[in-house]
């Protein structure tokens, strides 16, 4: 089993199954399904190497589909070490927000 962890804000994150993605494209469409990005919208956004707790602050280049891959082979794990930025600007959230992300209640 391989999974990423990924966001749009750097607040609230995503886990990202991509145990047996072929190719840095397919890993994409997993990301975007997850995170809500409609299929008309996608071109628009851009993913990023990041770490927790860096507020906006992606690691390196926008990552194309052979690298997304490629990290995603070398550092992707079980436990989903790889966190992964995604956004239409490097240095802060989607223009306009992508739907939120669903609030939860779990207090029952």
């Amino acid at each position: 089993t391989t999974r990423i962890i990924a966001s749009t804000n750097g607040q609230q994150y995503r886990i990202v199954e991509i145990t047996g993605a072929r190719n840095g494209a397919s890993i994409r469409e997993r990301i975007f399904s997850k995170l809500s990005i409609p299929d008309y919208r996608q071109f628009d956004f851009y993913v990023y190497q990041s770490e927790v707790g860096v507020p906006f602050g992606p690691i390196g280049d926008v990552l194309t589909d052979s690298r997304l891959f490629e990290l995603c082979r070398e550092q992707g794990d079980s436990s989903g070490s790889l966190k992964l930025f995604v956004s239409t600007a490097p240095d802060r959230p989607p223009q306009d927000e992508v739907r939120d992300y669903p609030k939860y209640d779990i207090s029952e």
